[in-house]
């Protein structure tokens, strides 16, 4: 019998002891987390960087460490827990910037533990998306556009090519070394042909560099060489008759006006409503025939100012070319409200904008005798003067006008012609005039 007790008192015992050494065992286990194996990145942007790994079954969740490339003064920086995938996106980084991560598993026990072993992820972020800040062509067969300097470029990289740019494929291409130019000039274009470019940011990166996001693509139609015909006189007076709102809503009015001109070997400029032209194409025609300056007065004159969209200008311009193989070479805003919007669009048309510096106020009038003394009171060297080719009264003014305008000793010119004249250059896109030598700046 005791020696019974004995025998159960030693089981006893030593189920004893084989509990404490699980209960020992289950404690050093709770009191460690594994290593975090397998870590890599996976993708790098201009300000982020997302970070993978292995799962470590024991871990509660992670922490983020981060330093500047090889200064080895880590900061937690993020704590990732209840991930659906072990992957992390750290944000807010600087663009073309080095930087050093780790990432640590961590368990929540009665002490939080955390692993000590580690593997350093070195990477550069990307250069941030480049952007153009202007485009244009003033000079014949001259492209000329210019970009934000980027202070940790190394340099960059641009492309343009003939077209609209949805297609960079046949791409010509050219590297600039220097990260201090933020311009860039390519000659010996096709006068009136569209070009369109982009440009991105390199760094250098180990022995490789690393580049940026291309910039949105901008394109402009090329300047051509323009030279005053040899019946003009620099030298001598000059004015441009203007006239909005054609060529649809009166075609008597229209075909008078045209007439006088052509008569008198005159020359204008005619700011055109598009969906006015269906139906007089022949009118449209016969202004370029002569030699006036086809122009562009939007699409159908129902937006001003702010409400004017870059689609109003374009799809004027493109329909007054399918009727004559010409594009506008001048814009005017519908009302002279002028925002930045037009004249960025007007810039990348190539198109320069004039306002005036007689306004006839024939729409308001109506009445030949007003439009005729208006202009014969006030007309001096260099006026650019709003009519409007959809009354006949101002068709009856312009017809007494005329010849008395050429009398009195003034030619006859188109505002490109009487800006070229007057100040030896060619008009600038995305500039209005208010006459021959005076800038209008003025914004809506």
């Amino acid at each position: 019998m005791v020696k019974n007790k004995i025998i159960a008192a030693g089981a006893a015992l030593i189920v004893l002891i084989i509990i404490a050494s699980f209960s020992a065992m289950s404690i050093v286990q709770s009191s460690t987390v594994g290593d975090v194996e397998k870590s890599s990145v996976q993708k790098i942007g201009d300000t982020s960087a997302t970070l993978e790994w292995k799962k470590v079954s024991s871990a509660d969740g992670y922490y983020i460490y981060q330093s500047n490339a090889g200064e080895n003064d880590f900061e937690k920086v993020a704590t990732a827990k209840d991930l659906k995938k072990e992957e992390f996106t750290v944000k807010n980084l600087e663009q073309a910037t080095a930087y050093d991560f780790y990432i640590t598993a961590f368990k929540n026990s009665k002490k939080k533990v955390e692993s000590k072993e580690y593997t350093v992820l070195s990477l550069c972020t990307k250069p941030t998306k480049q952007k153009i800040n202007s485009i244009e062509s003033t000079d014949p067969g001259v492209l000329t556009f210019a970009w934000e300097i980027n202070p940790k470029a190394r340099g960059y990289e641009l492309e343009y090519i003939k077209g609209d740019g949805k297609d960079f494929t046949e791409a010509q291409s050219e590297t600039i070394a220097d990260k201090a130019t933020g311009e860039f000039k390519i000659e010996k274009l096709e006068a009136k042909a569209t070009y369109s470019v982009r440009v991105r940011t390199f760094i250098k990166n180990g022995k490789e560099n690393t580049y940026g996001a291309w910039s949105d693509v901008k394109s402009v139609k090329i300047a051509e060489k323009i030279a005053l015909p040899s019946n003009i006189d620099p030298n001598k007076p000059m004015i441009a008759l203007t006239f909005d709102d054609g060529p649809g809503y009166n075609k008597k009015a229209s075909s008078k006006i045209l007439n006088t001109l052509e008569k008198y070997n005159a020359k204008a400029t005619f700011f055109m409503v598009g969906n006015t032209i269906k139906g007089n194409e022949d009118n449209l025609k016969k202004k370029a025939k002569l030699g006036m300056e086809l122009s562009n007065h939007t699409w159908n004159h129902d937006h001003f100012g702010k409400a004017v969209t870059a689609s109003d200008i374009k799809k004027c311009s493109q329909r007054i070319y399918e009727v004559t193989g010409q594009y506008p070479t001048s814009f005017r805003s519908p009302g002279g409200n002028t925002t930045e919007l037009i004249r960025n669009e007007c810039k990348a048309e190539n198109m320069p904008l004039y306002y005036w510096s007689i306004d006839t106020l024939d729409w308001k009038s109506k009445n030949a005798d007003a439009v005729y003394n208006k202009v014969m009171k006030q007309v001096k060297d260099g006026d650019i003067i709003l009519m409007h080719e959809l009354y006949d009264s101002t068709a009856a003014a312009v017809e007494r006008m005329v010849p008395e305008l050429i009398k009195q000793g003034y030619q006859l010119v188109t505002c490109e012609q009487l800006v070229y004249a007057k100040t030896g250059k060619k008009p600038v896109p995305g500039t209005q005039y208010l006459n021959a030598t005076t800038i209008k700046n003025q914004t809506s």
